[in-house]
């Protein structure tokens, strides 16, 4: 992690984002015979063509570049996938499976959901599909492979979209001007953030609007502070409900998110305008002219491909703005993240193809930035300023186009191969807790709600509480 913080502490220039992942395996004995580079070969030796619908969150310019990920692959495979971005995605998609009319394949932020829907039989597992598991595990980290292992003992996930969020966007010229350094600890953060105060600054740019996810980005700062606070161990005994959640320590990274959120000036428009801002619209504050409104916006590495869409953003001003690793609480770090995870209701071989050369380096590779960064096989994505990282071991950094992309590729690899990826904890709760109440607690600390009524009501929610 140590090595991670030096990494992010260089990343200036930012245009690197959540990120894809690559060579999902080859298949079981069962299926196909692989090719020699494991991916999947055609029973026919041909390949087929794939036909389906692809269901997501991502909207704006992250779903343009999703979409042109796919325009690419239909034109080189003559394909016909479609693909459609919502921001009340898991809403919808909870109706859609319900209804009886779920897409044939999706992609979910929350792996918690996957195992109710493989439990109630609406998915295909990754063993009936001809996956091997042993060779994900390998590629993609055992971590994120086991997310979507269910009660049955088979696979329903397929790892896609890995991104870090124990990130701090800054505002490199207003560091420098006030001669600000960048925070070790997290003390240092609050009297980092005071002394701006004091200088007439506000520290602080928040934003938790995402429809009916409205929230989320709250608990990405609970779920960095408790496991600097209490550690791994304890975290995970956390979004197992092993530790309740109006447990003391819980309670003890409400308090400590409480002295930045809740403290006298540190907040543009106060924290209690925060769950109406939009998440892709919260950095806007930091490109505002003549003086950025804001200096820090914590936010998962994705952020910056929101800048290119702000009304105050102009072209080459992402060099302004850096990143450095969310601080240590008493010497402890963490690497949080999250990520997509690809779930398949209807299967067929062209669908299994199609996931199969999705989950590749080669198609990585183009999912990575606008050019594959000139070495893509078959190009990049084709949208300015939207870079994917890694979620296989083996991608290549040189597919991005930036030196900070890059570098944050080699430090995505890296975790993948040694297993050290730990995931987002709300996504990883029960839905009806990670997706629903610990959402809306966050709303309501922003509104003063005492922080004992708020775990007390995540709690109760807790299935068989």
């Amino acid at each position: 992690m140590r090595r991670w913080a030096k990494l992010w502490a260089l990343l200036m220039a930012l245009a690197l984002v959540a990120a894809a992942c690559g060579d999902g395996g080859e298949p079981a004995d069962t299926a196909a015979p692989a090719d020699g580079d494991g991916t999947a070969a055609p029973a026919d030796g041909d390949g087929e063509a794939a036909e389906f619908n692809l269901f997501g969150a991502p909207t704006g310019v992250e779903g343009e570049a999703l979409q042109g990920f796919i325009d690419v692959y239909n034109a080189e495979t003559g394909s016909s996938v479609t693909f459609r971005g919502s921001t009340d995605f898991e809403t919808e998609l909870r109706i859609a499976v319900d209804g009886g009319n779920p897409p044939e394949v999706a992609f979910t932020p929350q792996p918690a959901s996957i195992c109710a829907f493989a439990d109630d039989g609406s998915l295909v597992s990754l063993e009936e599909m001809g996956f091997d598991i042993a060779e994900m595990e390998t590629n993609h980290s055992k971590f994120w492979m086991d997310l979507g292992l269910c009660e049955d003992g088979n696979h329903y996930g397929i790892p896609w979209f890995p991104n870090f969020k124990s990130v701090v966007f800054y505002h490199v010229p207003t560091f420098e001007a006030g001669g600000y350094e960048i925070p070790e600890t997290y003390d240092d953060l609050i009297a980092l953030s005071q002394q701006m105060v004091d200088d007439g600054q506000t520290p602080w740019c928040f934003g938790y609007g995402a429809g009916g996810a409205t929230g989320w980005a709250g608990t990405d700062w609970i779920e960095d502070i408790f496991v600097r606070l209490h550690g791994a161990d304890a975290y995970q005994q956390w979004y197992t409900g092993e530790i309740p959640f109006n447990d003391p320590m819980v309670v003890a990274a409400f308090d400590t998110y409480s002295e930045i959120l809740l403290a006298e000036g540190f907040v543009l428009g106060g924290a209690g305008n925060v769950p109406s801002i939009v998440v892709e619209e919260s950095p806007g504050p930091l490109f505002t002219d003549p003086d950025p409104g804001c200096a820090m916006l914590k936010q998962g590495s994705f952020a910056s491909n929101f800048f290119a869409a702000l009304p105050d953003y102009e072209e080459g001003e992402e060099s302004e703005i850096g990143v450095f690793n969310f601080p240590t609480i008493d010497g402890n770090t963490g690497a949080m993240g999250g990520g997509d995870t690809l779930i398949v209701f209807e299967s067929s071989p062209g669908t299994v193809q199609a996931l199969q050369d999705w989950i590749s380096p080669e198609w990585q590779c183009t999912l990575a930035s606008e050019s594959g960064g000139g070495v893509a096989e078959h190009g990049g994505h084709g949208v300015a300023g939207v870079e994917r990282l890694p979620g296989h071991k083996d991608v290549d950094p040189a597919c991005y186009e930036t030196e900070s992309g890059k570098t944050f590729a080699e430090a995505i690899t890296t975790a993948l191969g040694e297993n050290t990826f730990v995931f987002d904890a709300s996504d990883l709760m029960p839905p009806e807790v990670g997706q629903d109440t610990f959402w809306q607690a966050m709303i309501d600390h922003a509104g003063g709600v005492p922080v004992t009524d708020i775990v007390d009501t995540v709690e109760a929610s807790w299935p068989g509480g």
